[in-house]
Protein backbone atom coordinates (compact mmCIF):
# COMPACT_ATOMS: atom_id res chain seq x y z
CA UNK A 1 0.00 0.00 0.00
CA UNK A 2 1.10 3.23 -0.94
CA UNK A 3 2.57 6.20 1.79
CA UNK A 4 0.16 9.13 0.96
CA UNK A 5 -0.62 12.23 2.56
CA UNK A 6 -0.70 13.45 6.56
CA UNK A 7 -1.82 15.66 9.41
CA UNK A 8 -1.05 17.05 12.57
CA UNK A 9 -2.65 16.22 16.09
CA UNK A 10 -1.82 15.74 19.79
CA UNK A 11 0.56 12.99 18.96
CA UNK A 12 2.86 15.23 17.07
CA UNK A 13 3.94 16.84 20.41
CA UNK A 14 4.41 13.75 21.85
CA UNK A 15 6.73 12.50 19.06
CA UNK A 16 8.52 15.76 19.32
CA UNK A 17 8.98 15.54 22.67
CA UNK A 18 9.77 11.95 23.19
CA UNK A 19 13.90 11.21 23.67
CA UNK A 20 15.54 7.35 23.49
CA UNK A 21 18.61 6.20 23.14
CA UNK A 22 19.83 2.46 21.64
CA UNK A 23 21.45 1.04 18.63
CA UNK A 24 20.32 -1.89 16.52
CA UNK A 25 20.25 -3.68 13.17
CA UNK A 26 18.28 -3.23 9.55
CA UNK A 27 15.97 -5.12 8.09
CA UNK A 28 14.52 -5.00 4.23
CA UNK A 29 12.60 -2.49 4.16
CA UNK A 30 11.31 -2.28 0.82
CA UNK A 31 10.05 -5.79 1.61
CA UNK A 32 6.48 -6.57 2.20
CA UNK A 33 5.19 -6.82 5.63
CA UNK A 34 1.58 -7.70 4.76
CA UNK A 35 -1.05 -7.34 1.87
CA UNK A 36 -4.46 -5.64 2.21
CA UNK A 37 -6.85 -6.47 -0.16
CA UNK A 38 -3.67 -7.15 -3.09
CA UNK A 39 -2.15 -3.54 -1.61
CA UNK A 40 1.39 -4.15 -0.24
CA UNK A 41 2.02 -2.28 3.37
CA UNK A 42 5.72 -2.14 3.47
CA UNK A 43 8.02 -3.93 6.22
CA UNK A 44 10.09 -1.09 7.04
CA UNK A 45 6.82 0.52 7.82
CA UNK A 46 5.34 -2.00 10.06
CA UNK A 47 8.39 -2.12 11.35
CA UNK A 48 8.90 1.46 12.41
CA UNK A 49 5.20 1.15 14.07
CA UNK A 50 6.43 -1.69 16.17
CA UNK A 51 9.75 -0.07 17.28
CA UNK A 52 7.73 3.02 17.97
CA UNK A 53 5.42 1.07 20.43
CA UNK A 54 8.33 -0.51 22.03
CA UNK A 55 10.72 2.39 22.52
CA UNK A 56 7.19 3.48 24.63
CA UNK A 57 6.85 0.57 26.34
CA UNK A 58 10.94 -0.01 26.89
CA UNK A 59 10.60 3.36 28.86
CA UNK A 60 8.06 2.24 31.00
CA UNK A 61 8.23 -1.25 31.92
CA UNK A 62 12.11 -2.36 32.06
CA UNK A 63 12.09 -0.91 35.54
CA UNK A 64 9.16 -3.36 36.71
CA UNK A 65 9.83 -6.17 34.75
CA UNK A 66 13.42 -6.37 33.93
CA UNK A 67 15.27 -6.58 30.92
CA UNK A 68 13.99 -9.59 29.31
CA UNK A 69 10.73 -8.81 30.04
CA UNK A 70 9.86 -9.31 26.00
CA UNK A 71 10.54 -13.00 25.94
CA UNK A 72 8.16 -13.66 29.31
CA UNK A 73 5.00 -15.59 28.54
CA UNK A 74 1.68 -13.27 28.95
CA UNK A 75 -0.43 -16.31 27.96
CA UNK A 76 0.02 -19.87 26.68
CA UNK A 77 2.68 -20.08 24.47
CA UNK A 78 2.69 -16.19 23.64
CA UNK A 79 5.07 -14.49 24.23
CA UNK A 80 4.90 -10.25 25.23
CA UNK A 81 6.78 -9.51 22.00
CA UNK A 82 4.48 -12.06 19.94
CA UNK A 83 1.20 -10.21 21.73
CA UNK A 84 3.05 -7.21 21.02
CA UNK A 85 3.26 -7.49 17.23
CA UNK A 86 0.19 -9.24 16.93
CA UNK A 87 -1.51 -5.79 18.23
CA UNK A 88 0.61 -3.52 16.00
CA UNK A 89 -0.50 -5.70 12.76
CA UNK A 90 -4.28 -5.75 13.39
CA UNK A 91 -4.05 -1.79 13.91
CA UNK A 92 -2.08 -1.24 10.78
CA UNK A 93 -5.01 -3.27 9.24
CA UNK A 94 -7.50 -0.84 10.56
CA UNK A 95 -5.72 2.46 9.73
CA UNK A 96 -5.59 1.29 6.24
CA UNK A 97 -9.28 0.28 6.25
CA UNK A 98 -10.21 3.59 8.05
CA UNK A 99 -8.47 5.24 5.01
CA UNK A 100 -10.25 3.24 2.51
CA UNK A 101 -13.59 4.53 4.16
CA UNK A 102 -13.04 7.88 4.14
CA UNK A 103 -14.56 8.89 1.13
CA UNK A 104 -17.78 7.76 3.23
CA UNK A 105 -17.85 10.23 5.55
CA UNK A 106 -16.26 13.31 3.51
CA UNK A 107 -12.67 13.12 5.73
CA UNK A 108 -9.72 14.90 4.52
CA UNK A 109 -7.00 15.84 5.65
CA UNK A 110 -5.58 19.57 4.58
CA UNK A 111 -2.61 20.96 3.58
CA UNK A 112 -2.09 22.58 6.72
CA UNK A 113 -2.63 19.76 8.94
CA UNK A 114 0.08 18.40 6.21
CA UNK A 115 2.42 20.42 7.00
CA UNK A 116 1.80 20.50 10.43
CA UNK A 117 2.96 16.76 10.02
CA UNK A 118 6.31 17.08 7.87
CA UNK A 119 7.63 19.50 11.03
CA UNK A 120 6.70 16.85 13.63
CA UNK A 121 8.16 14.81 11.70
CA UNK A 122 10.95 16.55 11.35
CA UNK A 123 11.38 17.58 15.58
CA UNK A 124 10.83 13.84 16.32
CA UNK A 125 13.90 12.43 14.17
CA UNK A 126 15.98 15.79 15.26
CA UNK A 127 14.71 15.26 18.78
CA UNK A 128 16.22 11.66 19.16
CA UNK A 129 19.37 9.81 19.13
CA UNK A 130 20.96 8.76 15.46
CA UNK A 131 21.29 5.31 17.01
CA UNK A 132 17.81 5.25 18.10
CA UNK A 133 16.40 6.64 15.15
CA UNK A 134 18.36 3.60 13.34
CA UNK A 135 17.37 1.41 16.02
CA UNK A 136 13.65 2.33 15.33
CA UNK A 137 14.04 2.65 11.74
CA UNK A 138 12.63 5.89 11.25
CA UNK A 139 11.84 7.84 8.45
CA UNK A 140 10.76 11.38 7.41
CA UNK A 141 8.30 9.20 5.49
CA UNK A 142 7.29 6.89 7.88
CA UNK A 143 6.60 9.14 10.50
CA UNK A 144 4.05 11.48 8.78
CA UNK A 145 2.78 8.16 7.43
CA UNK A 146 1.96 7.45 11.19
CA UNK A 147 0.54 10.38 12.13
CA UNK A 148 -1.18 11.04 9.31
CA UNK A 149 -2.95 7.43 9.76
CA UNK A 150 -4.00 7.96 13.56
CA UNK A 151 -5.75 11.48 12.60
CA UNK A 152 -7.52 9.78 10.07
CA UNK A 153 -8.13 7.18 12.86
CA UNK A 154 -9.43 10.06 15.09
CA UNK A 155 -11.59 12.10 12.67
CA UNK A 156 -13.24 8.52 11.43
CA UNK A 157 -13.71 7.46 15.18
CA UNK A 158 -15.71 10.63 15.51
CA UNK A 159 -17.36 10.57 12.46
CA UNK A 160 -18.69 7.30 13.27
CA UNK A 161 -19.72 7.73 16.79
CA UNK A 162 -21.74 11.15 15.45
CA UNK A 163 -23.70 8.57 13.33
CA UNK A 164 -24.70 5.99 15.80
CA UNK A 165 -28.37 5.88 16.92
CA UNK A 166 -27.63 6.01 20.60
CA UNK A 167 -30.16 5.65 23.43
CA UNK A 168 -29.70 5.80 27.32
CA UNK A 169 -33.38 5.10 29.64
CA UNK A 170 -33.09 6.55 33.13
CA UNK A 171 -33.57 2.96 34.70
CA UNK A 172 -30.01 2.34 32.99
CA UNK A 173 -28.57 5.47 34.41
CA UNK A 174 -29.91 5.87 37.71
CA UNK A 175 -27.91 6.09 40.48
CA UNK A 176 -28.39 5.75 44.21
CA UNK A 177 -25.57 7.05 46.43
CA UNK A 178 -24.61 6.02 49.89
CA UNK A 179 -21.84 6.54 52.50
CA UNK A 180 -19.73 4.07 54.29
CA UNK A 181 -16.99 3.33 56.94
CA UNK A 182 -14.99 0.09 56.34
CA UNK A 183 -12.50 -2.08 58.30
CA UNK A 184 -10.53 -5.17 57.42
CA UNK A 185 -11.91 -8.42 58.54
CA UNK A 186 -8.84 -9.93 57.55
CA UNK A 187 -5.83 -8.03 59.47
CA UNK A 188 -4.11 -5.11 60.31
CA UNK A 189 -0.98 -3.06 59.00
CA UNK A 190 2.15 -3.02 61.27
CA UNK A 191 4.22 0.55 62.07
CA UNK A 192 6.17 -1.25 58.85
CA UNK A 193 3.41 -1.11 56.56
CA UNK A 194 3.57 -4.96 56.61
CA UNK A 195 0.05 -6.97 56.44
CA UNK A 196 -0.68 -9.04 59.52
CA UNK A 197 -3.40 -11.66 59.86
CA UNK A 198 -6.09 -11.31 62.67
CA UNK A 199 -5.82 -14.74 64.77
CA UNK A 200 -9.33 -16.58 65.35
CA UNK A 201 -9.78 -14.52 68.83
CA UNK A 202 -9.05 -11.61 67.65
CA UNK A 203 -11.29 -11.46 64.50
CA UNK A 204 -14.34 -12.82 67.44
CA UNK A 205 -13.34 -9.70 68.96
CA UNK A 206 -13.47 -7.28 66.51
CA UNK A 207 -16.85 -8.74 65.18
CA UNK A 208 -18.39 -7.79 68.54
CA UNK A 209 -16.69 -4.45 68.37
CA UNK A 210 -18.29 -3.65 65.41
CA UNK A 211 -21.56 -4.70 65.94
CA UNK A 212 -21.47 -2.09 69.12
CA UNK A 213 -19.56 0.40 66.27
CA UNK A 214 -23.00 -0.27 63.90
CA UNK A 215 -25.48 0.04 67.04
CA UNK A 216 -23.46 3.42 67.54
CA UNK A 217 -23.59 4.97 63.97
CA UNK A 218 -27.31 4.21 63.82
CA UNK A 219 -27.41 7.25 66.09
CA UNK A 220 -24.95 8.94 65.05
CA UNK A 221 -23.60 8.09 61.81
CA UNK A 222 -20.79 10.93 61.05
CA UNK A 223 -19.96 11.63 64.55
CA UNK A 224 -19.17 7.39 65.29
CA UNK A 225 -16.54 7.81 62.30
CA UNK A 226 -15.15 10.88 64.01
CA UNK A 227 -14.92 9.46 66.93
CA UNK A 228 -13.62 6.05 65.66
CA UNK A 229 -11.16 7.75 63.25
CA UNK A 230 -13.24 5.88 60.37
CA UNK A 231 -12.50 8.01 57.25
CA UNK A 232 -16.15 8.18 55.51
CA UNK A 233 -16.61 7.58 51.43
CA UNK A 234 -19.08 7.88 48.87
CA UNK A 235 -20.11 5.59 46.66
CA UNK A 236 -22.60 5.40 43.63
CA UNK A 237 -23.70 2.43 42.11
CA UNK A 238 -26.77 1.68 39.86
CA UNK A 239 -28.34 -1.56 37.98
CA UNK A 240 -25.00 -2.59 36.08
CA UNK A 241 -23.07 -2.35 39.36
CA UNK A 242 -20.14 -4.93 39.58
CA UNK A 243 -17.43 -3.67 41.52
CA UNK A 244 -18.66 -3.53 45.43
CA UNK A 245 -19.36 -6.21 47.19
CA UNK A 246 -22.83 -7.44 46.17
CA UNK A 247 -24.13 -7.92 49.95
CA UNK A 248 -23.28 -4.22 50.53
CA UNK A 249 -25.52 -3.30 47.33
CA UNK A 250 -27.84 -5.39 48.97
CA UNK A 251 -28.26 -3.74 52.12
CA UNK A 252 -28.11 -0.60 49.94
CA UNK A 253 -31.07 -1.45 48.17
CA UNK A 254 -33.28 -2.29 51.19
CA UNK A 255 -32.29 1.24 52.79
CA UNK A 256 -34.19 4.98 52.35
CA UNK A 257 -32.67 8.04 52.08
CA UNK A 258 -31.08 9.22 54.98
CA UNK A 259 -31.15 5.20 56.85
CA UNK A 260 -28.33 3.61 57.91
CA UNK A 261 -28.07 -0.14 57.82
CA UNK A 262 -26.77 -2.75 60.14
CA UNK A 263 -23.35 -3.95 60.32
CA UNK A 264 -22.60 -5.47 57.29
CA UNK A 265 -20.01 -8.04 56.75
CA UNK A 266 -17.65 -9.06 53.58
CA UNK A 267 -15.12 -11.71 53.06
CA UNK A 268 -12.77 -8.91 53.40
CA UNK A 269 -14.38 -5.96 55.67
CA UNK A 270 -17.06 -4.81 57.96
CA UNK A 271 -19.00 -2.69 57.04
CA UNK A 272 -21.88 0.65 57.78
CA UNK A 273 -23.12 2.49 55.39
CA UNK A 274 -25.85 5.25 54.86
CA UNK A 275 -28.05 5.90 52.23
CA UNK A 276 -27.58 9.87 51.04
CA UNK A 277 -30.07 9.25 47.74
CA UNK A 278 -32.23 7.08 46.03
CA UNK A 279 -31.86 9.21 42.82
CA UNK A 280 -28.53 11.05 42.72
CA UNK A 281 -29.10 13.60 39.94
CA UNK A 282 -25.11 14.59 39.26
CA UNK A 283 -24.25 10.80 39.26
CA UNK A 284 -27.07 9.86 36.77
CA UNK A 285 -26.13 12.28 34.52
CA UNK A 286 -22.53 11.61 34.39
CA UNK A 287 -23.54 7.76 34.65
CA UNK A 288 -25.87 8.84 30.93
CA UNK A 289 -22.84 10.61 29.55
CA UNK A 290 -20.71 7.56 30.14
CA UNK A 291 -23.20 5.29 28.74
CA UNK A 292 -23.57 7.25 25.72
CA UNK A 293 -19.59 7.65 25.32
CA UNK A 294 -19.89 3.64 25.47
CA UNK A 295 -22.14 3.07 23.57
CA UNK A 296 -20.92 5.75 21.21
CA UNK A 297 -17.47 3.74 21.20
CA UNK A 298 -19.37 -0.16 20.83
CA UNK A 299 -20.70 1.45 17.47
CA UNK A 300 -17.09 2.37 16.35
CA UNK A 301 -15.66 -1.01 17.03
CA UNK A 302 -18.87 -2.72 15.42
CA UNK A 303 -18.34 -1.03 12.06
CA UNK A 304 -14.54 -1.22 12.54
CA UNK A 305 -15.15 -4.85 13.25
CA UNK A 306 -17.31 -5.17 9.61
CA UNK A 307 -15.00 -3.42 7.49
CA UNK A 308 -12.10 -6.38 8.62
CA UNK A 309 -14.75 -8.98 8.07
CA UNK A 310 -14.91 -7.64 4.36
CA UNK A 311 -11.16 -7.07 4.03
CA UNK A 312 -8.17 -10.11 2.67
CA UNK A 313 -5.41 -8.88 5.44
CA UNK A 314 -2.02 -11.34 4.79
CA UNK A 315 0.60 -11.03 6.92
CA UNK A 316 4.32 -12.14 5.56
CA UNK A 317 5.25 -14.56 8.34
CA UNK A 318 8.87 -14.67 7.21
CA UNK A 319 9.49 -10.83 7.02
CA UNK A 320 7.14 -9.82 10.19
CA UNK A 321 9.21 -12.42 11.85
CA UNK A 322 12.70 -10.78 11.54
CA UNK A 323 11.07 -7.77 13.52
CA UNK A 324 12.31 -8.25 17.31
CA UNK A 325 12.58 -6.25 20.42
CA UNK A 326 16.29 -7.81 21.11
CA UNK A 327 17.53 -4.66 21.82
CA UNK A 328 16.28 -2.05 24.30
CA UNK A 329 15.11 1.68 24.21
CA UNK A 330 16.18 4.06 27.11
CA UNK A 331 15.77 7.17 28.19
CA UNK A 332 19.29 9.18 27.46
CA UNK A 333 21.30 10.00 30.45
CA UNK A 334 20.62 13.50 32.13
CA UNK A 335 23.30 15.84 31.93
CA UNK A 336 23.97 17.69 35.88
Amino acid sequence: MKLKRFAACVLAAVLACMTVTGCGGSIDANAPGATLNGEEISLGFMNFMAKYQQAAYDLSYVMFFGPDYWSQEVSEGETMEESAKSGIAESVELLYLLEDHMADYGIEITQEETEAMKKAAEQFLSGNSKKAVKQMGATQEYVEEMLRLYTIQQKMRTAIQEEADVEVTEEEAAQRTFSYFRVSATGTNDDEGNTVDYTEEEKAELADQMKDTAAAAKKDFQGTADEKEYTVSTYSYGTDETSMDENVIKAADGLKEGEISDLITTDEYYYVIRLDSEFDEEKTAAKKESLINQKKSDYYTEVCDGYKEKATFEINEGNWAKVKFDRLFGAPAQEE
